[in-house]
This record gives structure tokens, C-alpha cells and sequence, in this order.
């Protein structure tokens, strides 16, 4: 059993080719291939002190019984998703194939945003790129910020609506200078561990070490200016980190639908076969330590997409 690096890639994965690969890992049974599995998630899932498991192995060796190969035993492993009973957890197989129990987040599409002269607006979409690609995206979104910034603006508003999610660190790299520097949040493992994420100097920081970085960082005229973030069903997954790394920030306050319920931290391991196994091993805490486990609602509900906006907007004018 082989254990990938340690890392917290919140939201959208691109599936793997499908085209037939020769594999270099060992023949195994389907039982030791499940036994295997089933080891990890006992050991690294974000539950896993609430779940019995050793009836949990029984019943998932049980539904496989007659598999004659790992491919045979899909349905178990998919079984297994559904007794770990979270949104996050999935198998990409040695062949490509997406085993998962998760059903896209939709919600309708958003109006476009009117101009407000008075009123910075950021939209944030869904961005699933590293590296320079990452940076530049940051980059981009403070100079976006820099553009509108001016000393007698009222506020600001963060649309993240539609994000499914992707890379968590160029979205948080950024929306730093409206998020503010230091510790935004912690991700809390299923030992009650935390890690903090955090922005400082222009980087976006996981465990204080830093991410993504903007080499030129903007630095808003006024730090206090309210804050309007908008979210909807859709958002889902790094989207839904970045809801939470808003959470609890003074003079800012979140409008739309309850999101998807897709947030957290997957930490990815090689099984047996060299399927990869994405298990959910961490939830995440704002940085007032509020827990969220499943879907993020908004402080205020508007469940008409057409005045999320203006709601926020009215908010701001208060």
C-alpha cells in the first residue's frame, strides 16, 4: 500500500483517460484489494471514530462475494462510499473509471452583475490549474480589486456563485486583500487536529507555509469596508472554503442559497491496483473556530437568483 503526499485539493478533479494502461502493481484478491481499502479509510477518514468497523468491513466483503475480479467488485466499493454516508469520497480505478455516489450541485444561472461605481465587485469562478497558471489567476483577481479600489467605496461583494471548485489556493491568493491578512480558518483531520490556512505578504498559506503567491500584493485602501459574499447551490467544493474563510470577518455578511455541501479536505491514496482512492479526511472551521460540516447557508437565504444581488447591494448601503 502506497500513500500519496499529503494534500488538501478542494474541488473539481479531472478524470483520468480511460484508455487501457499496463499496470505495474501486483495481481491482488478482491478481498486483500478491499481489506486494503477499507484500512485507509479506518484509519484517515474524517469519521472514523464514529463509524463500527468492523462491521462496516463485513458488510462491504460481504456484498462482494462472487467477484471474481476488482472490476467485478465496483458495486462494493461504490457500497462502501455509500456507508461512509459523505460528499466528498471518491475512486478513480486503474482504468479511469469515476466511481462516486456524489450528484452535481446545480442551481440557476445568475443574473450578470450591474456597474456600481460606489461598490467593488469580484467574481470568483471555478479553477481547477497550479503552478504559474495559478498565479497569474491570482494575480489577476487583485488586479481586478486594484482596478475598482478608491478611498470612499462602500463595500465590496465576492461573487462565488456557479463555483464548483477546483484549487482552493489561487482563489484564497486572490481574494486576499479583501479577505485581510492572517488566519482565515482550520482544517481539523479525524484525530481533532488542526492545520491552519491563512493569507499574509500576498501568498495564500497552508499550515504557514505558503501556497500560491501575487510577487506584487495589493493592499486595500480600506480593510474595515463591508464585505457582500454571494453563494448558491452550485457552489461547491474549494468554492465552499472560501465562503468559510469569510466567515466570521467583521462587516461582512453572505447572501443566496445553502451550498452544496461538498467542502472539505481530500487526501489521495494509491490502493492496490493503482486505483486512487480521494478520501475525505478533514472538515473545515472558520477563524473563530466555527465548525461546518456539510452544505455552508448563507446568513441571509434569498432563494431568488434575481435579487441576491441587490440584496447584498442594499446591505452594503445600509
Amino acid at each position: 500500500m502506497r500513500k500519496s503526499s499529503y494534500a488538501f485539493l478542494l474541488g473539481t478533479i479531472l478524470m483520468i483517460g480511460c484508455a487501457e494502461q499496463q499496470s505495474f502493481f501486483p495481481p491482488t484478491t478482491v478481498e486483500d484489494y478491499l481489506n486494503s481499502m477499507i484500512d485507509i479509510m479506518e484509519e484517515n477518514h474524517i469519521r472514523k471514530s464514529t463509524i463500527d468497523w468492523a462491521e462496516f468491513r463485513a458488510l462491504v466483503l460481504q456484498d462482494a462475494r462472487g467477484s471474481a475480479t476488482i472490476a467485478d467488485a465496483e458495486s462494493s466499493v461504490l457500497y462502501a462510499l455509500e456507508l461512509l454516508n459523505d460528499k466528498s469520497t471518491f475512486v478513480i480505478t486503474a482504468n479511469g473509471n469515476l466511481l462516486t455516489l456524489n450528484v452535481l450541485c446545480e442551481d440557476d444561472e445568475p443574473p450578470v452583475a450591474v456597474d456600481d461605481a460606489d461598490i467593488g465587485y469580484i467574481k470568483i469562478p471555478a479553477f481547477t490549474k497550479s503552478g504559474l497558471d495559478a498565479a497569474l489567476f491570482a494575480e489577476g483577481k487583485q488586479n481586478e480589486a486594484k482596478a475598482q479600489d478608491k478611498a470612499d467605496l462602500k463595500g465590496w461583494i465576492v461573487d462565488i456563485r456557479g463555483n464548483t471548485g477546483g484549487n482552493l489556493w489561487p482563489m484564497i491568493a486572490g481574494l486576499g486583500p479583501i479577505l485581510g491578512e492572517g488566519l482565515l480558518g482550520n482544517f481539523v483531520n479525524g484525530d481533532a487536529v488542526n492545520t491552519p490556512f491563512s493569507y499574509s505578504g500576498g501568498s495564500a498559506k497552508y499550515d504557514d507555509s505558503p501556497v500560491v503567491t501575487v510577487l506584487f500584493p495589493y493592499t486595500i485602501l480600506s480593510p474595515d469596508a463591508k464585505v457582500a459574499v454571494l453563494v448558491d447551490n452550485a457552489t461547491s467544493n474549494a468554492a465552499e472554503a472560501v465562503a468559510i474563510a469569510f466567515s466570521g470577518k467583521a462587516n461582512t455578511k453572505s447572501f443566496g442559497d445553502p451550498t452544496c455541501g461538498q467542502g472539505g479536505g481530500n487526501q489521495t491514496f494509491a490502493l492496490l491496483d493503482g486505483s486512487s482512492l480521494f478520501l475525505n479526511v478533514a472538515f473545515l472551521t472558520d477563524r473563530n473556530n466555527k465548525q461546518f460540516l456539510g452544505a455552508y447557508t448563507p446568513d441571509e437565504i434569498v432563494s431568488d437568483p434575481t435579487m441576491v444581488y441587490d440584496k447584498a447591494v442594499e446591505w452594503i448601503n445600509e
